[in-house]
């Protein structure tokens, strides 16, 4: 049985850097075009795709590559069969007996997404073999799905929903049990290349996550983003961006060009600390042994040059700053934040969709602004609609102010 998702937004962290990437996939989704999200472990590929899927309002079909994964997985196949057997004894001295054996065919998640027009999302696909997914190409550029023969009959073709569209991520090609990328498919994407999530991102997602206070937080984020940086300082620092050997661990220095994400790092230390009331502060023991625990061993130069940076880090912590968002922009200012509220104000509680339509706004420019208001406690929400605050009615006039028994 094939199992249909319906992606949720709860819990997501949007943050400017995030707004940013969201809208420009957003919109090449809406033009009909599919949308391949690339880059390292950790930095939200997959967070972000499912986002992606709530905003365009379809069902989803998930599925994740690996390389055992074949074309049936993706289209379909025969599973048992069916008998139908007819004895016809209408004149008593003349029996006729029909037997019909068919193969009964079950469609996969593809398949079922290109017929109903679900959105696919397709996590890690170059995990998979690449002659798995040339079940693709037809898909995203005719439009049309070729199902291999059965029951004795010719191959049949299958006409792509217009609603229809994939969403595809990947990890670089030098990560262990990645494939190639045939040249064909990705010429039929919108290549997308995932930025390493910035302090701010990092942070509010730290928070939302584990549940840490911003202070203590900060203080992780900064630490292992030090740490990160200092140790691709040492690549630069060994000679036109070659290590010396003695300072590589066993992986391939390759690797060292495409970083994990910090994320996951920071995110291991605040739900350690926090569930364990361990203080954040590098002067406690504790704290040491867990950050040393966590990125020690997701570095990739040997042991004893990994630990001379982390002893400097932790001799040498300076007070945390507040990040600021690595393109620049005001983190204060939300498009279309003040129509927002002005126009629930005026209504007894509204839908998101009730908000797009009466502003002419995409639903990304909706929810920013909804959770930047809910934020601010000047809405709250019941179900799926969305009401003023209490003490925003208070300080509205009266004759704006909604029912409060709605």
């Amino acid at each position: 049985m094939t199992t249909v998702l319906r992606a949720s937004p709860r819990g997501f962290v949007n943050t400017p850097q995030v707004a940013q990437t969201a809208a420009r996939a957003l919109r090449y989704l809406q033009s009909g075009f599919s949308v391949h999200l690339r880059g390292p472990a950790g930095t939200g590929k997959t967070t972000l795709a499912l986002h992606l899927a709530d905003l365009l309002e379809r069902p989803m079909m998930l599925i994740f590559g690996d390389s055992e994964l074949k074309s049936g997985d993706l289209i379909g196949r025969s599973a048992g069969y069916t008998r139908k057997k007819v004895v016809d004894n209408f004149i008593h001295n003349v029996v006729k007996v029909e037997d019909e054996l068919r193969h009964n065919w079950v469609d996969s998640r593809l398949t079922l997404a290109c017929k109903e027009g679900f959105t696919l999302v397709y996590d890690e696909f170059n995990r998979s073999r690449p002659e798995v997914n040339n079940v693709l190409l037809s898909a995203l550029e005719e439009k049309l799905l070729v199902l291999p023969p059965h029951n004795g009959q010719k191959s049949e073709y299958v006409r792509v929903h217009p609603n229809f569209r994939a969403i595809f991520t990947s990890n670089p090609e030098e990560y262990s049990g990645v494939h190639d990328t045939q040249d064909a498919l990705m010429d039929r994407l919108v290549t997308i290349n995932m930025p390493e999530p910035d302090g701010v991102t990092q942070l509010e997602i730290l928070m939302q996550k584990t549940g840490i206070d911003r202070t203590q937080g900060l203080k992780i984020v900064q630490l292992v983003r030090d740490f990160r940086e200092r140790t691709m300082a040492l690549l630069a620092a060994n000679g036109n961006g070659h290590l010396q050997a003695s300072n590589l661990s066993s992986r391939n220095a390759v690797s060292l060009l495409h970083f994990s994400s910090t994320l996951r790092s920071c995110i291991t230390i605040a739900k350690v600390c926090r569930e364990h009331a361990i203080p954040v502060d590098v002067a406690n023991e504790e704290f040491r042994d867990i950050f040393a625990d966590v990125v020690l061993s997701r570095s990739n130069l040997n042991l004893v040059t990994a630990r001379k940076i982390l002893a400097e880090i932790l001799a040498t912590e300076k007070e945390p700053s507040q990040p600021q968002p690595e393109n620049g922009k005001d983190t204060a200012f939300i498009p279309y934040e003040e129509e927002v509220l002005a126009y629930i104000k005026q209504s007894q509680g509204v839908r998101v969709s009730e908000i797009q339509a009466a502003l002419n706004i995409n639903r990304v420019e909706a929810i920013d602004a909804l959770r930047s208001l809910i934020k601010k406690g000047m809405l709250m929400q019941r179900d799926d609609r969305l009401y003023i605050a209490q003490k925003q009615l208070q300080a509205s006039p009266p004759t704006a102010t909604p029912d409060s028994s709605s």
